[in-house]
C-alpha cells in the first residue's frame, strides 16, 4: 500500500491521518519539525520496578500511540498480538519485595509495584513477566509458580495467572480470545514506527519504594515496617473514649 493508502485506513470513525491529527490538536500528541511524532505526556510511570532482562518492549508506541490515537481504542495493535503476561498478585509490601527478587534472577523483562491506581485493576500490588506467545508464558509461569511456592515469605497462597495485552484493551474492545487482526496493520505499523520518536530519558527512573510504603501505609499494610527499621510513616493519632 502507498504512504497514503495507509493514512486513510479507518479506524474508530476517522481516518489514521485525521485520527493522528485529531490527537495533535487536543495536545496529546507533538508534531516535531521534521514531521515526527511523540508523546506529550512521555515520562515514565513512577510506580513500578522493572527489570530489564530482554529485549525493549516498545509499549509507549503500541499501547500509547497506536491504540490510543491512531486506532482510537478500536483496535488492538498488530505488534501487540502475541503479548502475553504471567502477573503474580503480591498481598503485602513484604510479599512484594520478596517476588520482585525472584524477578531480578529469572531471564524475562518485567515490571513491580503498587497497582492501586489502576483503574484496570482490583489488586493493591503486582508483577508483571511480559513474554512471547502463550506457550512462552506457560513455561514462565512454571517456572515462577514453583519459586513462588518454596519460597518462605511467598507460597501457594499467592495468586497467579496468565493474562494477554494490557487490560484496557480488553475492557473496550472484549475478550482477549477473540482478538483479531487485519493484514493491513503490519504493514501500517512499521510504516508509522518511522515517524514516532520517543522522548530522551537519561538513566533509569529511581525504584519507589517510598511510593510503594505510602500504599501500604493507606492500606493498612504494617509489612512496610520491615523497610523502615520498625518506624511508622506517620504517628498514630489521639484516640478518645465516646
Amino acid at each position: 500500500m502507498t504512504d497514503e493508502e495507509l493514512l486513510g485506513l479507518k479506524f474508530g470513525g476517522g481516518t489514521v491521518a485525521e485520527n493522528i491529527q485529531h490527537a495533535v490538536d487536543e495536545g496529546h500528541l507533538v508534531q516535531e519539525a521534521d514531521g515526527g511524532l511523540r508523546l506529550a505526556a512521555d515520562a515514565p510511570i513512577a510506580n513500578w520496578a522493572r527489570v530489564n532482562h530482554g529485549p525493549a518492549l516498545d509499549c509507549k508506541f503500541k499501547a500509547q500511540f497506536l491504540f490510543k490515537y491512531v486506532y482510537a481504542k478500536s483496535a488492538v495493535p498488530q505488534g501487540c498480538s502475541a503479548c502475553y503476561k504471567v502477573k503474580i498478585v503480591p498481598r503485602t509490601l513484604r510479599e512484594l519485595i520478596a517476588a520482585w527478587g525472584i524477578g531480578k534472577k529469572i531471564a524475562c523483562r518485567s515490571k513491580w509495584g503498587a497497582d492501586l491506581d489502576n483503574p484496570y485493576s482490583q489488586n493493591i500490588y503486582a508483577g508483571y513477566f511480559y513474554t512471547t506467545g502463550l506457550d512462552g508464558a506457560r513455561v514462565i509461569y512454571r517456572v515462577v509458580r514453583e519459586i513462588v511456592d518454596a519460597h518462605p515469605l511467598l507460597g501457594p497462597d499467592v495468586t497467579m495467572s496468565i493474562k494477554r495485552g494490557c487490560s484496557e484493551y480488553e475492557a473496550v474492545l472484549g475478550p482477549s480470545d477473540q482478538y483479531s487482526f487485519a493484514p493491513e496493520l503490519a504493514e501500517l505499523e512499521l510504516f508509522l514506527r518511522k515517524q514516532f520518536h520517543l522522548s530522551k530519558v537519561d538513566g533509569l527512573p529511581p525504584v519507589p519504594i517510598a511510593l510503594w510504603i505510602d500504599v501500604a501505609y493507606r492500606i493498612g499494610d504494617d509489612t512496610y515496617l520491615d523497610f523502615t527499621q520498625g518506624k511508622r510513616l506517620r504517628p498514630k493519632t489521639i484516640a478518645y473514649e465516646p
